[in-house]
């Protein structure tokens, strides 16, 4: 008989193995998907990479599994919303909830074999274009893009359009990274830009236009902001802006050296650290740190108590909560004289830096009120000093959007 068989080890081998999937989530908290591929080599890999047999724990990766997959329906942490939620309010770095990367993170964390080396390459490759795209720090501009939205003389052309037209913001080209979520798009945005990064989703087409809060547009809203705390964890700061964003002037001196997450809003009421504030997740602007980092966890997290929500929704609720103060992140709101948009927008052609396609529903509606903007920009820059002190410019548009947007 041999030595493995012996009560003695058995019992060590079964100690051994209860340890091993009890710390293996809290390992991910802290170590890099390198650091825990070294420790299966090590003390552990005769128990967690044995795949032979019956061993129904070794052999588990569907949803049912309570440590490797999802934290399962009936957990307290879910479903607790009342102030004292530890999800909700609590940052504390013994919570594995907020600790833990997302369970559907498209890069970081798959677990099945067959997927490890796709996970790898498509890790490798953001990694490559985030350091090539890259100035000002390790600051990168993110934007994503579908199949609806890279169509010829659609919106990706009026996106970059307005870089080239704008005041200092043609440089910034060279530091944008466009997310693309399927083929159409991809072939598009290599065809007309230098920094293009393909984010795969299994089993999701992302390739049509989604329409606000349908299934489909809720799945696109949490990939995307997924991919931005990884964006966070590679130690990259980023400025992530809609394609339905016109960038007309640098937006960087309008950013707070001491904020770590900033944010453009559809309703800004005068303050910039008043919490009142209605935010709009279409531009942000976050520094990558620990906090930013954490925040970005939980925010995620918070998918899972309100379900049917978008991430914009969720913010307005969670920012409100009594113990948000305690995840220690600075946030700050940027004002619309400068961060504007069609629910609120900036009057001022001398001063705007932005114009969003806000409070506005369709792709047709608003790429003809984004057309007027544009216009409207070109007009302004033919004028002369004297004509600009002497006419009032104003925005045409809102027009098509004006009542396609009930909020």
């Amino acid at each position: 008989m041999g030595t493995f068989n012996s009560p003695r080890s058995r019992y060590a081998s079964a100690s051994a193995l209860c340890a091993a999937f009890i710390l293996l989530p809290y390992l991910a908290t802290y170590y890099s998907p390198d650091a825990l591929r070294l420790l299966s080599q090590s003390a552990f890999s005769p128990y967690l990479n044995r795949t032979s047999g019956n061993n129904s724990h070794l052999n588990r990766t569907s949803d049912d599994s309570p440590h490797l997959n999802r934290i399962s329906g009936n957990s307290s942490h879910l479903n607790r919303t009342s102030d004292d939620s530890p999800l909700v309010n609590g940052t504390s770095g013994n919570n594995p909830l907020l600790n833990r990367t997302s369970d559907k993170s498209p890069l970081l964390n798959r677990t099945s074999s067959n997927s490890s080396s796709q996970t790898q390459e498509e890790l490798g490759n953001l990694q490559g274009v985030l350091k090539s795209a890259s100035f000002r720090n390790k600051t990168v501009i993110i934007t994503t893009l579908n199949q609806a939205w890279a169509a010829n003389n659609s919106m990706i052309d009026l996106f970059l359009e307005s870089f080239r037209l704008g005041e200092g913001t043609r440089d910034f080209l060279d530091h944008l990274v466009i997310v693309v979520l399927d083929q159409v798009a991809h072939d598009r945005c290599i065809s007309v830009h230098k920094h293009c990064f393909t984010l795969r989703t299994e089993g999701v087409d992302f390739s049509g236009e989604k329409f606000f809060m349908t299934d489909d547009y809720l799945k696109m809203m949490w990939k995307r902001l997924d991919l931005l705390r990884i964006v966070l964890e590679l130690g990259y700061n980023f400025v992530f802006t809609d394609a339905d964003i016109m960038w007309f002037r640098d937006p960087f001196p309008h950013f707070s050296t001491d904020a770590d997450f900033e944010i453009a809003c559809d309703k800004f009421n005068g303050n910039p650290t008043s919490l009142a504030n209605l935010p709009n997740n279409g531009f942000v602007h976050v520094r990558s740190n620990e906090r930013t980092i954490n925040f970005y966890k939980f925010w995620n997290k918070c998918r899972e108590i309100y379900p049917g929500e978008n991430e914009q929704e969720i913010l307005n609720k969670v920012k409100l909560k009594s113990n948000f103060r305690k995840i220690g992140m600075k946030m700050r709101f940027l004002s619309t004289k400068f961060f504007g948009g069609f629910c609120q927008a900036s009057r001022d052609f001398d001063k705007v830096c932005i114009m969003h396609a806000n409070c506005c529903v369709g792709l047709v509606n608003k790429i003809r009120d984004l057309t007027l903007i544009i216009e409207d920009w070109k007009h302004y820059k033919s004028m002369t000093d004297l004509e600009k002190q002497l006419q009032k410019v104003r925005w045409r548009a809102p027009r098509a959007c004006r009542h396609s947007f009930r909020g």
